[in-house]
């Protein structure tokens, strides 16, 4: 029997003090349509977790993440990455950034907007990778 190979993905759920989620913009490209997003990314070889998303969270949003985040849900998404047909798995963490913080782009990163929307709306916008359990998770934050 051959061995299953995945991809995971590390993402962070980020509440503002008005419960309001923050989510990236992705362009369309190879392919795939434009569409909202948590901030996160790919583990990279020999990275933990926790590295990947304290990575991922300098390389979006401009923010050094050094706090214990709580794991909210793993989860096998319906998305394939196009680039090597591997199934996806998310790992998505719920974090709380410092206070006084300001979200900054990588005009090198993909990403080409944020904004925060209430937990409806972030939940209606995660529909291209996020599993209904998921979204009604976040829809009752």
């Amino acid at each position: 029997m051959a061995a299953q190979t995945f991809q995971v993905g590390i993402k962070a759920l980020i509440r503002n003090d008005r419960g309001q989620i923050l989510m990236v913009h992705i362009p369309e490209w190879s392919g795939t349509a434009a569409h909202w997003d948590l901030p996160g990314g790919r583990i990279d070889t020999n990275e933990s977790f926790l590295e990947t998303l304290n990575r991922e969270l300098l390389e979006e949003i401009g923010i050094p993440y050094k706090g214990t985040p709580r794991q909210l849900m793993t989860f096998l998404t319906n998305i394939t990455i196009p680039d090597i047909r591997l199934p996806y798995i998310f790992v998505v963490y719920e974090v709380k950034l410092p206070s006084g913080h300001k979200i900054k782009l990588d005009p090198e990163s993909a990403e080409d907007g944020y904004k925060w929307f209430d937990t409806i709306e972030a939940a209606n916008n995660m529909v291209f990778k996020f599993l209904p359990e998921f979204r009604n998770l976040v829809r009752n934050l």
